[in-house]
């Protein structure tokens, strides 16, 4: 436990890690955000699993360090950070391009030889291979918060009128979106060979950065079953989203885990 309270990377999302050794959730950031992205979760059953969410360098109580802008660093010291939860049951929740995060993780995860992890679930955004195969130039301040207005219009959109806040935004933003515009050249060179996870697929119906090709895009990459769920909403669904999400979140790991028991 003590290995786990002193991590920089991990936070349970309750504050305080949970006595024994049930099931985790681990949960990854959208681009530009942290971990208390998650806060509240730990309020909801989900299946009994305790969510815990991945604290990334360049935000929150990580500011004075600097963002991580290389695919092999990110994935490795997060799955170096799992290391006293190998004995537990693992599912992973990634949301935007904590979704391409959480796919990378597990295959990290499986090319180090770790139990797959149960669950897997992908939320608001495009399956791997619809994403451009080749990176333009790091986007301006300009496009940066052309970004953010447009997919967070009621969220850290209304954080930019203040200049303090807005480099506190921006800041791991920039570095998070050179992660996503470059993903492609390094996820092609890695196997792509997979466990037979339950992937999730999910996504705000109203929500212009998933296609009609995601769903069966991210079913390509599994060797278990997958499933989609739409909600109402747009890029964010999962905060206006949230009890139903996770309500029906907590049925799916319920199910998952009773699977992989069996």
């Amino acid at each position: 436990m003590n290995e786990l309270t002193h991590s920089h990377w991990l936070r349970p999302c309750g504050g305080r890690w949970r006595e024994g050794n049930g099931p985790v959730l681990l949960c990854l950031p959208y681009a530009g955000g942290g971990a208390l992205s998650y806060a509240g979760w730990e309020q909801y059953p989900l299946g009994g699993f305790e969510p815990v969410a991945v604290r990334l360098p360049g935000r929150e109580d990580r500011f004075e360090e600097e963002p991580v802008t290389d695919w092999a660093v990110l994935v490795s010291a997060i799955a170096d950070s799992l290391t006293p939860l190998a004995h537990r049951p693992l599912a992973v929740f990634g949301h935007s391009l904590g979704a391409l995060t959480g796919y990378e993780l597990l295959r990290e995860l499986n090319r180090r030889g770790h139990p797959a992890p149960v669950l897997f679930a992908a939320s608001a955004h495009q399956a791997p291979q619809e994403m451009p195969t080749r990176a333009g130039p790091p986007r301006t301040t300009g496009e940066l918060l052309d970004y953010v207005r447009r997919l967070d219009r009621d969220g850290t959109a209304a954080l930019l009128d203040d200049p303090e806040w807005r480099e506190m935004v921006l800041r791991p933003l920039r570095a998070d979106l050179r992660l996503h515009d470059v993903y492609r050249s390094y996820a092609d060179r890695a196997d792509r060979s997979m466990p037979a996870t339950h992937f999730v697929v999910l996504a705000g119906e109203d929500d212009p950065t998933v296609s009609a090709r995601t769903h069966p895009g991210w079913a390509q990459l599994t060797t278990g079953r997958s499933t989609r769920r739409d909600y109402p909403g747009g890029h964010f669904y999962l905060r206006e989203q949230r009890e139903r999400l996770l309500t029906d979140l907590g049925q799916d790991l319920t199910d998952a885990l009773q699977g992989g028991l069996r």
